[in-house]
């Protein structure tokens, strides 16, 4: 009944004048993209296109056919000739829909009178109209809001909703600041602190969660490490793997990994933690060629995380032109609209427009975009917790104490984050001889480190859950992406 009302509800959109205006007004946009791109073939690798995209039949139909030339015969420039041929290659039927609609003159005409330089503004005004002939559909007030919305681009648009929401909620209690009684409600808090409420996603090391506390809601994890030492790779096993223990909900905001390393890194984890003797290296992803048996370890690890991540526990989203205010705007999606409690970004960078030339203005840039991720993601707004990985300078690559100056004039941006983890790899001369870390395990034993063995040191600079005044020693095998407690250490900060 309710997917009924719904429908009827779409339906009476649909067939207003004011929904058949957006929608002849598209069709003349999608005729000046296709055109263009038929001016120039190749842009067409340039936009994520699909025929959905396309209202207008003639034109869904003319980018089909410039679709199939350029993705499967590698046309990079339009004739008649190879069009016709392509045309009479499609049979009868497709030939009359090709004809009744004009033919290559119908190309060919258009061709001329775009201009093809202007393609980006096409495209862009493409996906507006999408959006306001799904903004109507939904119900909301465009028609009347023309005047104001009609000359508005995508991001203005975004914006101008977004205020739209917030005015709804502006005499509300939610979020608001409100003067309190220091100790009303005193109680309450007791018993949420005795239930341990507070403390928020644990990590999957016993030993690191026993010194940060868990990852509490309405604060921002940092993870710091140089390039290739493995910001991802911790994220992983630490977090990710957290998340689906816990059946946690989360958002992984990705600009530099494709979601393909994360599903492979999760599968080689899986495999070798159940089969010992597996060891099953990530780059057999790479090689490819498995054997009869790592399909079945694939198969089983694949069936074991597909039953046990559903109803879309794990979020991913790769960011191919970041900015922290696409970031912000995706956590409040899914934390207002999924409840998601728990995101990552991996990793922390300039916004794109920024990055091409890195000023003191820029890092100032980014420290404020801190501030605004805080300030949306802190306890008295959407209350939920980020992780964030970021660069260490490359001038500390040999620095044996890590502390946040390691992140170069970027450190600024740790004022609002609540816990500060660095890491970095134990040396060889930290593993043996008169210069080895002096390691307690977790039932306060001596542990000697293995020479051969991987080890990463974990520093805390900043924790407000608990103390930084020890380090962390993981065994670490980055192939079979495996990670395991080894004990805690303290080195001294000799400001060497």
């Amino acid at each position: 009944m309710a997917t009924k009302k719904k429908k009827e509800a779409k339906d009476k959109f649909v067939k207003s004048q004011f929904y058949q205006k957006l929608l002849k007004e598209k069709s003349i946009i999608e005729s000046q993209l296709v055109f263009s791109l038929f001016s120039d073939p190749e842009s067409l690798l340039d936009y994520e296109l699909s025929l959905d995209d396309f209202s207008n039949q003639t034109w869904k139909f003319y980018f089909f056919i410039l679709k199939e030339l350029v993705e499967k015969r590698q046309l990079k420039v339009m004739d008649s000739v190879s069009v016709t041929a392509y045309i009479q290659s499609k049979g009868d039927s497709f030939t009359a829909a090709y004809e009744t609609r004009g033919g290559y003159e119908t190309i060919e005409r258009g061709m001329e009178i775009v201009e093809s330089d202007n393609i980006d503004s096409y495209f862009n005004e493409l996906q507006r109209y999408k959006t306001l002939l799904k903004l109507t559909e939904y119900g909301f007030p465009i028609e009347e809001k023309w005047n104001s919305v009609q000359k508005m681009s995508l991001e203005m648009l975004d914006d101008y909703l977004e205020g739209l929401v917030a005015q709804a909620f502006v005499n509300s209690q939610m979020g608001g600041d409100r003067v309190e009684d220091m100790f009303a409600d005193v109680d309450a808090m007791l018993n949420e602190a005795d239930k341990g409420i507070a403390r928020g996603l644990p990590l999957a090391s016993p030993l690191m969660d026993s010194i940060q506390n868990g990852l509490a809601l309405g604060n921002i994890t940092m993870l710091g490490a140089n390039s290739g030492v493995g910001k991802t790779f911790l994220t992983t096993l630490l977090h990710i793997i957290s998340c689906i223990k816990e059946e946690e909900q989360l958002l992984i905001i990705a600009n530099e990994e494709e979601k393909s390393r994360y599903v492979q890194g999760l599968l080689a984890a899986r495999i070798n933690k159940q089969h010992q003797d597996a060891n099953f290296n990530k780059n057999r992803f790479i090689n490819g060629g498995f054997s009869d048996q790592e399909w079945q370890w694939l198969n089983e690890a694949k069936e074991w995380y597909v039953n046990k991540v559903q109803g879309e526990l794990i979020n991913f989203i790769n960011m191919n032109d970041f900015s922290m205010s696409k970031t912000i705007k995706l956590i409040k999606k899914y934390a207002r609209m999924h409840g998601v409690k728990y995101f990552i970004l991996d990793t922390l960078k300039l916004d794109n427009d920024a990055g091409s030339r890195i000023t003191d203005n820029s890092w100032l840039q980014l420290q404020q975009n801190m501030v605004k991720l805080y300030n949306t993601i802190k306890p008295s707004n959407l209350n939920v917790h980020i992780w964030i990985t970021a660069q260490m300078s490359k001038t500390n690559r040999r620095s044996r104490y890590l502390d946040q100056s390691m992140l170069g004039i970027s450190k600024n941006i740790t004022d609002v984050v609540s816990s500060l983890m660095l890491t970095r790899m134990v040396s060889q001369s930290e593993k043996e001889g008169s210069t080895a870390l002096k390691v307690i395990n977790s039932d306060g034993y001596s542990v000697q480190l293995d020479p051969e063995q991987d080890y990463m040191l974990v520093f805390w600079d900043k924790n407000r859950q608990g103390a930084t005044n020890r380090q962390v020693v993981l065994a670490v095998d980055r192939g079979l992406n495996l990670i395991r407690d080894i004990g805690w250490t303290q080195i001294d900060n000799d400001l060497e």
